[in-house]
């Protein structure tokens, strides 16, 4: 059985990083909804209320996921996910009616953007272990964080 405790002391590289993508991610659907629910740009990217929504999707679902000890699934999903969409978007028979699977709109910037951030979460998620490690004291016992001297 996998310990998916979410105490202080378990805040490894994984749950941050999905910490990092859920914030992230909800400030920009939220900013998105704000300025530019139909069609458009914000800073650069081409959004739409879809792609705003799936921004929002994934921010709560990255805070879920560090706060519920699922943080390395996410990152594993995130990832793999937004390489897809990233790689989708490089390939032009894959656009309907202006939009990538005629879902969203998105332009050279979105699908960089999706690669770096897919790739990154995916090597997070994949390759780094959550391993917790403690300290060990001289007479060699482990010493545990929460428990003062």
């Amino acid at each position: 059985m996998v310990d998916r405790s979410t105490s202080a002391s378990t805040w490894t590289i994984n749950r941050i990083v999905a910490l990092a993508i859920g914030i992230v991610f909800l400030i920009v659907g939220v900013v998105g909804l704000i300025f530019d629910t139909t069609s458009g740009s914000v800073f650069g990217f081409d959004v739409d209320l879809v792609h705003n929504l799936v921004h929002l999707l994934t921010g709560i679902l990255g805070l879920a996921a560090a706060f519920t000890g699922w943080s390395r699934r996410f990152n594993q999903i995130f990832g793999v996910i937004y390489l897809l969409v990233g790689l989708a978007g490089l390939v032009p028979a894959l656009y309907f009616s202006q939009r990538l699977l005629g879902l969203m709109h998105v332009n050279a910037a979105d699908n960089v953007l999706h690669l770096v951030v897919g790739l990154g979460a995916a090597a997070i998620g994949f390759f780094v272990n959550d391993h917790v490690t403690r300290g060990v004291t001289a007479s060699g016992r482990r010493e545990d964080p929460m428990v003062r001297p």
